[in-house]
């Protein structure tokens, strides 16, 4: 029940949630601030003071270790410029010398007061701090008033010095009241624009979007039209031009399964016409009986039959499901085996095909597969060579992309391919002329379903043709 709530329940807008997002990190962000500047405004002022007193302390150290004699201006110019008070007590040889100025002995206590704190600056490790209010003072002068006071043993030869300092704390009450009626009027107004600022990129992210959104339903059609103008960011722009390039390919796959529909279709009508044609003509006419006739219908039928197992190999080649049996075998040795087969099969026709390999080469793949290459590429040649019906396959070893490789060049000597159709032959059904003509001798998957298998194998394949000069059809396999 919660499972199907889930589904029904409806989507966030884009824009909503971009307006949503960029309110929520301003509140953030102003939380922070508050949290900065009100409810701590107190810790940071007090831990700035002590760093402040720590570093008077530290400065008067130095006059007291080296240059004593100006120790009382010293303090006397620290005190002017800051408004603190200031002890100092220092004991040598049993002697004991206090300098202070503003009244120290009257902030700081009784002389029981100032031992008292000396000898809990000594059990705190050499320094200690004190937050003190009017009560906890000993002084008229200074009662009711916050103050800070820091007290310093420094080390000497023979004794000691004890640095204390009192400094008045300004009250951060009517700061922290000024600051928070600041940062309520700071807080709307940068909300307001948060929401404006949200708005305005969520408008222009958004808008783009839903015009392809709306486009998209037309993809793979011709009514499908590219977004033109502003696109708003690179990314909706790059979303575009891949929505566009999806649409072409998509109306390219639809032609060509018209075309593939088209040109199968032909294909099986021909043979099988004829097929039924020779075959009533020899039921009804006395005589046509003939081995002629005969054998016209069983070539047509061979012609269907190896129409129907290319497109069935090319169809489990492209969806992956006829898998590679991969062994290692002599392809020099079987490709020898495959020629003199194909040679003793077309002799009688005069053709010649010819094969003499320097040396044998193993390679890994699937043998059976590997042959329907070479028997397809040979069958090719034969299909189109010249007036000498001389087909030659040369095997040679080369390099690709750095690795040893070898490879198979299968020659004629036709009238070759023109160079703007190169790029398409190997594509299934390419009709160089644009007018589809039934071959044959061929189906016109058969560059297709070497292309497949040859990719199948990490191999590389290709064609080297000129109009007159013939064709050169090669394939290269890892060594």
């Amino acid at each position: 029940m919660s499972a199907a709530k889930e589904k029904k329940r409806p989507a966030v807008r884009l824009r909503a949630k971009l307006i949503g997002i960029t309110a929520l990190f301003t509140a953030l962000i102003l939380t922070v601030i508050w949290l900065l500047f009100v409810v701590f405004l107190d810790d940071f002022y007090k831990a700035a003071k002590r760093r402040e007193l720590t570093g008077t302390a530290r400065t008067l150290e130095t006059y007291i270790s080296s240059d004593t004699e100006s120790l009382s201006d010293v303090i006397a110019d620290i005190c002017l410029r800051t408004g603190a008070s200031i002890l100092v007590r220092r004991q040598s040889d049993g002697v004991t010398e206090n300098i202070g100025f503003v009244n120290p002995r009257g902030i700081l206590g009784s002389a029981y007061a100032v031992s008292s704190i000396i000898d809990n600056t000594r059990r705190a490790g050499g320094q200690i701090t004190y937050t003190l209010d009017g009560s906890e003072t000993a002084g008229k002068q200074h009662a009711g008033e916050n103050s800070m006071l820091l007290s310093r043993i420094i080390e000497l030869d023979g004794g000691y010095a004890a640095v204390m300092i009192n400094a008045q704390l300004t009250p951060v009450d009517a700061t922290r009241e000024t600051i928070t009626r600041l940062l309520i009027t700071v807080s709307v107004a940068f909300i307001v624009i948060a929401v404006a600022v949200g708005y305005f990129m969520a408008r222009t992210v958004s808008s783009p979007l839903q015009k392809l959104n709306s486009r998209a339903k037309d993809i793979g059609t011709p009514a499908y039209e590219k977004l033109t103008g502003a696109m708003g960011c690179r990314e909706t722009a790059e979303l575009n031009e891949t929505l566009a390039m999806a649409s072409d390919q998509l109306q390219k796959v639809d032609d060509l399964r018209r075309e593939l529909i088209a040109n199968v279709s032909h294909d099986l009508r021909t043979p099988l016409t004829m097929i039924s044609g020779y075959g009533e003509m020899m039921r009804d006419i006395p005589g046509e009986n003939n081995s002629e006739n005969i054998q016209v219908i069983i070539d047509e039928a061979d012609h269907l039959n190896r129409l129907v197992n290319d497109m069935l190999s090319i169809s489990k080649l492209e969806a992956g499901m006829d898998r590679l049996d991969i062994t290692e075998f002599d392809i020099t040795e079987k490709l020898g085996a495959l020629i003199s087969r194909y040679s003793s099969m077309r002799a009688a026709e005069g053709y010649t095909i010819s094969f003499e390999p320097e040396r044998h080469y193993t390679v890994k793949g699937d043998e059976l597969k590997l042959m329907q290459v070479f028997y397809n590429l040979i069958n090719n040649a034969i299909n189109y060579t010249g007036e000498s019906k001389l087909v030659r396959v040369v095997q040679s070893e080369t390099q690709h992309n750095g690795k040893p490789s070898l490879r198979f060049d299968v020659i004629d000597d036709g009238d070759g391919i023109l160079p703007e159709n190169l790029p398409y032959i190997w594509d299934r059904y390419f009709k160089e002329n644009r007018a589809h003509k039934r071959a044959g001798v061929g189906t016109g998957l058969g560059l297709s379903i070497v292309k497949k298998i040859i990719e199948a194998h990490g191999g590389s394949y290709g064609v080297l043709s000129e109009p007159g000069k013939g064709s050169d059809f090669y394939i290269e396999l890892k060594l």
